[in-house]
């Protein structure tokens, strides 16, 4: 998929350290195998953007990179369950059922908790900003 060996091979150590990390999992494979093909598909996503912008002058914005430090610190707040929820839907598209089969849990005590989970970083962005 990625023509690169080191690539690939990079792509396969992230996905094994993301599943060992979630040791609760009710199908670690398959797991391990969906995080592999987003990681995948990422690399691709960010190659095919780096050659159309390499011409292009590269500014950093620093009130947005502050912005996204304030948005990765106030997500490391939120309780294990609830950061879980929120980056496997927001960040690896996994659907609410994939999740509460993940985490042995029932999809509506998925939506409960990603709802919270975004409530509370809406609560703790407006109180920083």
């Amino acid at each position: 998929m990625l023509r690169d060996e080191q690539d690939a091979r990079d792509a396969v150590q992230e996905s094994l350290t993301r599943t060992m990390m979630r040791l609760r999992l009710k199908d670690p494979c398959s797991f391990c195998m969906r995080t592999l093909k987003h990681l995948c598909l990422d690399m691709l996503h960010h190659r095919n953007r780096m050659v159309s912008i390499e011409d292009d002058m590269l500014t950093v914005d620093p009130e947005r990179e502050e912005l996204l430090r304030i948005v990765r610190e106030k997500k490391e707040e939120l309780s294990e369950m609830a950061r879980m929820v929120l980056e496997l839907h927001d960040e690896e598209d996994y659907t609410m059922s994939e999740i509460a089969g993940m985490l042995h849990v029932s999809p509506s005590t998925v939506k409960r908790i990603l709802h919270d989970a975004r409530e509370e970083m809406r609560r703790k962005l407006m109180n920083e900003i």
